[in-house]
């Protein structure tokens, strides 16, 4: 999705779940050298943001406007209207409704189970049966991965880190009991009718000719990669061509491989990229990602590190999730003065990006703050998030884009309501 600029004549609007009222930005540009003979009223439609500038020496008004068709404005309730920034910036709180549809709090594992657009992971695994596999790195397009259809099957995992969590290792144990799958235990429901012959707890372990997919990661056996594709750096996972981190080797099994979603191309018999199948857009992955170690690490702070344990930012999660509204006024004479500005929900965050000072001055960056969770992954991922991040930040006011030593920027999680 792509999100402008705040620049010349640009607007903002910020809507929280059970927020009776929404924040409404309008950037009213000056005019040089007839600050006496310019005075700019901005108006408010049900479904228009309008400014209004009106020029005494011509005696004539220039209108601009944007047209923002999702959400309902109610002119009658403007309240605490307020100029700053020198005259340019104008500020109020207006009621709004998203559709005419309640916005309620959501908890983080309900945000994830709705943000994919088109289909969920079992059904994309589902529909891909039998295509064959084929992965790729994002960055040099080198093959990692090239399988024909029949030559390797995929199934789900259950969580993301499945591997980690599972007590013991015990991949086999439906039962995740930590000890040794015993035939005579957990044959009861057929899966072993003769000791020695393979169980259907083997879905759970990748082979040659089987991996397994979680929402941001793919982990396959050794192998399955293209000789040569991937070196091991210790325990990382690196491009044989470009040299990108890709993933690591999976905690207490050297010989499984986990590449993350974000730096490689998965493909297999669908039209698309699984990631192009599965979100709108990067940021709504990412979103993906920090929303389900938040729940999985019972943290709203979390710090992201590369694999190799270097700390590139913390991020605060503020709302379970907003709705926002941006875009440019246009000059109502234009076509373009009617083509509507979407409005999308997003997860909105403090953030803090590290450098080598204060990674090591930082208690939050060094470890030493126990609220705050960790989340290690490939370099391209960390650097991509802390872009992303900071062009929400260039999409909000400049007055709204820091809290103290924070920064404000936002995710979004789907690309309309």
């Amino acid at each position: 999705m792509k999100i402008g600029e705040w620049h010349e004549r640009s607007f903002f609007i910020e809507l929280k779940p059970r927020a009776e009222f929404a924040s409404l930005f309008v950037d009213c540009p000056p005019h040089e050298g007839v600050e006496e003979a310019c005075s700019d009223v901005v108006r408010v439609g049900e479904h228009w943001v309008v400014l209004e500038e009106n020029w005494e020496a011509e005696k004539e008004t220039h209108s601009f406007r944007a047209r923002i068709d999702d959400l309902s404005l109610s002119p009658e309730s403007i309240c605490a209207p307020t100029w700053t920034d020198n005259h340019r910036l104008f500020m109020c709180k207006v009621h709004a409704d998203a559709a005419h549809l309640p916005l309620v709090p959501k908890t983080f594992h309900r945000l994830a189970r709705d943000m994919t657009t088109t289909t969920d992971l079992e059904e994309f695994v589902e529909s891909s049966a039998g295509g064959g596999l084929s992965i790729e790195c994002s960055a040099c397009r080198a093959k990692l991965v090239e399988k024909k259809p029949g030559e390797c099957s995929v199934g789900v995992l259950p969580t993301d880190d499945f591997f980690e969590t599972s007590p013991g290792g015990d991949f086999y144990c439906r039962d995740t009991c930590g000890a040794q799958c015993d035939p005579f235990k957990h044959s009861h429901h057929g899966d072993r009718a003769v000791i020695g012959t393979e169980s259907r707890h083997d879905e759970w372990t990748p082979r040659k000719d089987y991996a397994l997919m979680s929402n941001t990661t793919i982990v396959l056996h050794r192998e399955t990669l293209l000789r040569n594709a991937v070196v091991f750096e210790e325990k990382m996972a690196v491009c044989g061509a470009c040299n990108q981190p890709l993933g690591a080797l999976v905690k207490n099994h050297s010989s499984f491989v986990a590449l993350h979603d974000s730096v490689t191309s998965i493909r297999t018999n669908q039209p698309k990229s699984y990631l192009e199948t599965r979100f709108c857009d990067m940021a709504q992955f990412f979103a993906l990602l920090i929303l389900g170690q938040c729940e999985a690490q019972s943290s709203l702070k979390l710090v992201i590190r590369s694999l190799d344990k270097t700390p590139h930012v913390l991020v605060w999660l503020l709302d379970s999730y907003v709705v926002l509204a941006s875009g440019d006024l246009v000059d109502g004479r234009s076509p373009a003065s009617s083509t509507n500005c979407p409005a999308f929900p997003a997860i909105k965050m403090l953030y803090k990006v590290f450098d080598v000072n204060t990674a090591a001055s930082d208690p939050r960056a060094n470890g030493e703050d126990a609220s705050v969770g960790l989340m290690d992954v490939p370099l391209g991922c960390a650097l991509k998030i802390v872009e992303l991040l900071l062009q929400s930040s260039h999409t909000l006011p400049p007055a709204c884009r820091s809290v103290g030593q924070f920064y404000v920027g936002f995710l979004n999680i789907s690309d309309s309501i």
